[in-house]
């Protein structure tokens, strides 16, 4: 079963309950990712310049390999901002639903 985590006009990210690897849909397609993974996917798409993207007089677009698979993507300026969107927000989900549970076991253990 999926369990969506965060989305965006025009991608999402899932988590899969079963493997506990997370889907990222793009324009149709998925990409399957470990978390380990996805970590490193947005470490690349955080690292890009984009003041750089925009000064240069060379199209604005950038290539990024995908991790652990033999793909890449071609984004644009927009498409690079909407997956920091959708990355952040899906790292700030994570990481709520990971205080969630702390404090949960916290309080359960303290009763």
């Amino acid at each position: 079963m999926q369990e969506e985590v965060f989305e965006t006009k025009h991608a999402s990210i899932k988590q899969c309950e079963l493997t506990g690897s997370f889907l990222l849909t793009f324009e149709r397609e998925e990409f399957a990712f470990k978390l380990c993974d996805l970590i490193t996917f947005r470490k690349k798409i955080m690292a890009l310049n984009l003041t750089e993207l925009l000064e240069s007089s060379a199209p604005d677009i950038e290539i990024i390999h995908l991790p652990s698979c033999d793909r890449f993507l071609v984004l644009s300026l927009k498409e690079i901002l909407e997956f920091r969107e959708l990355l952040n927000g899906t790292f700030n989900i994570l990481a709520l639903n990971s205080s969630i549970k702390r404090i949960l076991r916290k309080s359960v253990f303290n009763f």
